[in-house]
């Protein structure tokens, strides 16, 4: 009886071509990104802290004293002028006219305020550094001058043309009024639009406010009709209900079935609960850093009202919730997964495909899965592309994350971006939807097809025209995840999703011309290849090794003779007496063997007609990972029921937590407990220093988490 090999120059035939289509996918997606892709044309010219230098000049230039006032500064998109100009113009001319007209779609927010203390300043920038908003909020009773709405126009007209290089002769004055404040102050707004400049039945605006004899505020954007978000309001209702749909039976129903899996798992001992603690405190970790890079941002928000100290708890407080909250989300999914994927393949492990070197086989895995993400990235740019051109579509495509760009680390955003989803989405759509699926209906195209759909369309959120196209695209991609997750496990998906969320989110910050930008935008990409560095060392380190291994004889198993009586000790197997155990009448003894190489044995005493008391199944660690252990205890259940033997027993220290899943995971059930009290007090070791009992739990908790 052997386990099924390979066939290795297959592997690698398809490891050759799935590389080449990832490489072709990602020069396809690069060379069409300016088509496909409104954020080609955000241009990040100048870093966080040369826009917060050059606001701050501003106010200064203006007479503005901000000193001793809380600063905040975000990055963000105005995103009903985005969705105007994309459903108008198209994307490409879209970003033609974006760059060609220095349009507000992109724009810096940075505010100086004081906790309690009403008056505070605003401006709004662009990627260039021009300031197109400015807002001075003061008290309505603050004092002030009471001028005639003629001499506050003068005054508004003298700051767009000096201060602001507007020629007045392309602007069309549409509205102006007046308001007296309670103080005795006028406050007077005027607006305009640019002459001969329409988009649609929208338009350019200026405003300004003159504040008493002062400018108070000042403000330039992309006018969108209200008719259009009235029509788009209403047209997202359908789509936003099929999300929400797609999203409570997904995450309902498999989480639900998810979570039963775990608590039964980890109650009979299948599973120990910290195998999935790695992943999710990746995962928590990652979230906590993210939130706590955007910490800062977080004060654009801050209501002058609240109380500052409160105000911050709280913000922390969230942090922490958020991670605390994917973390336990991932662990339940994890086990769940684990568990079911275990009852759909006893055989096999949908995380990482046993057969090769934990940190190969995760190299392996991850390639892969650059690989398929890069395809993906392809497919999907030529996908709305052709949706564009031949039906007519409608698909604005942005970044899932650029508010990161204001943070003091921006490649925070990206990983967060890409690793969350990644992780939660494939471990509830793959190894636990694909596995469920598969045990209740026992149709494998059943198995690959609901999940997808569910999957894709639980992303109708995103706005499409028509709306079903953003499920149709993602249903395609869930079935080739799917196809893949089958064929070499769950990383594989993870790392694809990783790389195109997180690599669509780095593009601009490689695309900038700032260091710090395009280093963060290297940082990424550097994590996306992280996974890969340690099995390729591994791999070229040890390739004399595992190669004799691949070429050695398939194993057999056999009923153990004297003659084995060596190869059994060459085992070096703690407190083994091999010889009296093979002249032992009642002693049953099978040995797995690769060529003349005995590579494990599986040994059980007959304690009477009915029962027999497993002693020790053992596998060489070179020859582990591929399920002979299971395979030789199979083969034993086989002998002694052929036997008549009704029971077959096994005794595990309660400590062995490897043993005991081990058991667990091959149906075995504790039948009896045995309690005992120790009277001698055992010798404590000497307690290692801390990292090194940090650093040996970690290696145990990974490679259990792999194994």
């Amino acid at each position: 009886m052997t386990a099924p090999t390979p066939n290795k120059s297959a592997s690698l035939r398809f490891d050759i071509i799935l590389t080449l289509l990832g490489l072709s996918g990602l020069t396809l997606f690069l060379t069409l990104y300016d088509q496909a892709f409104p954020t080609a044309a955000l241009d990040l010219k100048l870093s966080r802290d040369e826009i917060t230098r050059r606001a701050e000049a501003y106010l200064k230039a203006q007479g503005d004293d901000v000193s001793g006032y809380e600063f905040a500064l975000d990055f963000d998109e105005d995103g009903w002028a985005s969705i105007y100009l994309q459903r108008t113009l198209g994307v490409p001319e879209t970003n033609r006219l974006v760059k060609a007209e220095n349009l507000p779609i992109w724009y810096w927010s940075a505010r100086w305020f004081k906790p309690h203390q009403q008056e505070e300043f605003s401006l709004s920038l662009l990627p260039d550094g021009e300031v197109i908003g400015f807002n001075h909020t003061i008290a309505e009773a603050a004092p002030g001058a009471a001028l005639t709405q003629a001499d506050a126009r003068a005054i508004a007209e003298q700051y767009l043309t000096a201060d602001r290089g507007v020629n007045l002769a392309d602007w069309e004055e549409t509205s102006a009024s007046s308001q007296e404040r309670p103080g005795g102050r006028i406050d007077h707004d005027f607006e305009w639009k640019r002459r001969n400049f329409a988009i649609g039945t929208g338009d350019v605006r200026r405003a300004v406010e003159v504040q008493g004899d002062r400018v108070g505020y000042t403000g330039y954007w992309l006018r969108v009709p209200e008719e259009f978000q009235r029509q788009f309001s209403e047209q997202r209702n359908l789509p936003d209900f099929i999300n929400n749909l797609c999203y409570t039976i997904g995450f309902g129903v498999f989480g639900g079935f998810a979570v039963l899996a775990a608590i039964i798992s980890v109650m009979r001992g299948v599973l120990n609960w910290r195998m999935g603690l790695a992943p999710a405190l990746l995962v928590g970790l990652v979230t906590l850093l993210s939130r706590l890079n955007t910490l800062p941002q977080y004060k654009l928000f801050y209501d002058t009202t609240s109380d500052y100290t409160l105000f911050w708890l709280g913000s922390v407080t969230a942090a922490l919730t958020a991670a605390g909250s994917a973390t336990l989300f991932v662990l339940i999914l994890w086990l769940g997964g684990v568990a079911l994927s275990k009852k759909a393949w006893p055989r096999r492990d949908k995380i990482i495909p046993r057969g090769d070197d934990r940190r190969v086989g995760l190299a392996r895995s991850a390639w892969r899965g650059l690989m398929l993400g890069g395809l993906q990235s392809g497919y999907v740019a030529l996908f709305y592309l052709l949706a564009v051109q031949l039906f007519g579509g409608w698909v604005p495509l942005s970044p899932p994350q650029i508010t990161s760009l204001a943070a003091p680390l921006p490649f925070l955003g990206p990983i967060e971006i890409g690793l969350i989803p990644a992780t939660q989405e494939e471990l509830l759509f793959r190894l636990i939807g694909i596995s469920l699926v598969l045990l209740l209906s026992k149709r494998r195209w059943l198995a690959l097809l609901i999940p997808a759909t569910l999957w894709g369309f639980a992303h109708l959120a995103y706005i499409r025209d028509p709306f079903y196209f953003r499920g149709i695209e993602l249903m395609i991609v869930g079935v080739i995840y799917g196809l893949f997750f089958l064929r070499f496990g769950l990383i594989t998906t993870v790392m694809a999703h990783f790389m195109y969320n997180a690599g669509l989110s780095a593009l601009p910050l490689l695309r900038s011309g700032d260091p710090w930008y395009v280093l963060s935008g290297a940082i990424v990409v550097g994590i996306m290849l992280a996974p890969i560095v340690p099995g390729a060392l591994r791999r070229f380190r040890t390739r004399t090794q595992i190669e004799p291994l691949r070429s050695a004889p398939a194993p057999l198993m056999a009923m153990a003779t004297p003659s084995d009586l060596g190869g059994l000790q060459a085992l070096a197997i703690k407190d083994a007496a091999w010889p009296a155990w093979l002249n032992d009448p009642v002693r049953v003894t099978m040995c797995l063997k690769s060529g003349d190489q005995i590579i494990g044995a599986v040994t059980g005493r007959v304690l009477d007609d009915e029962t027999v008391e497993m002693i020790l199944a053992y596998v060489a660690p070179e020859w582990r990972r591929r399920y002979w252990g299971s395979t030789l205890i199979d083969q034993f259940k086989a002998i002694a029921r052929a036997s008549r033997v009704k029971d077959l027993q096994a005794t595990i220290d309660v400590h062995d937590d490897v043993s005991i899943a081990f058991y667990a995971s091959q149906g075995w059930r504790p039948w009896q407990y045995v309690y005992g009290y120790s009277l001698v007090k055992e010798p404590q070791p000497k307690p290692k220093r801390w990292w090194k009992r940090l650093r040996a739990k970690i290696e145990k908790r990974f490679e259990f988490l792999i194994d």
